[in-house]
């Protein structure tokens, strides 16, 4: 089964990634992991990481039989994903939330991305309009709880 987990920035989506890796035998993918690894560990500038790194990136994962994507797509490349057989599953965070673990990760990790916060919502309202998600996952739960919610979406439960 291909499961694609779609979350904004702070949404959780690397923590899951980090726990799903170690407590299951899911083939767990990081789509900026995976950017930077077909661009050869750098990350590329924005134009060609939507016009060449990306494409590349999801059709060599739209190969693979059972994954578990995290990442953060545009409505029209979620889409195509569903027509290749992913499963879609938005990951749900409040703004408050996110707001406040943008926070965290400055106080902790001295950067953050909050300059793309209203575009990423934007898109997510979109992709929420075209009705592209199979199930829709409470970020703000246990990572634990979120994590068992996904292997049992990726078993097809």
């Amino acid at each position: 089964m291909r499961l694609l987990v779609v979350g904004i920035a702070c949404a959780g989506k690397t923590t899951l990634t980090r726990h799903l890796r170690t407590r299951s035998t899911l083939n767990v993918v990081d789509q900026d992991d995976e950017i930077m690894r077909c661009n050869g560990g750098r990350w590329p500038d924005i134009p060609s990481k939507n016009a060449v790194v990306l494409p590349k990136v999801l059709a060599e994962l739209c190969a693979v039989p059972d994954v578990v994507l995290f990442g953060n797509l545009p409505a029209e490349q979620t889409q195509q994903l569903r027509q290749a057989g992913f499963l879609t599953a938005l990951l749900d965070v409040s703004e408050g939330e996110l707001r406040r673990r943008h926070a965290v990760r400055l106080a902790e990790a001295g950067w953050t991305n909050i300059e793309w916060f209203d575009h990423e919502q934007r898109v997510i309202r979109d992709l929420r309009a075209r009705d592209v998600f199979d199930h829709v996952i409470d970020g703000e739960r246990v990572v634990a709880d979120i994590a068992d919610d996904i292997m049992k979406m990726s078993e097809g439960r």
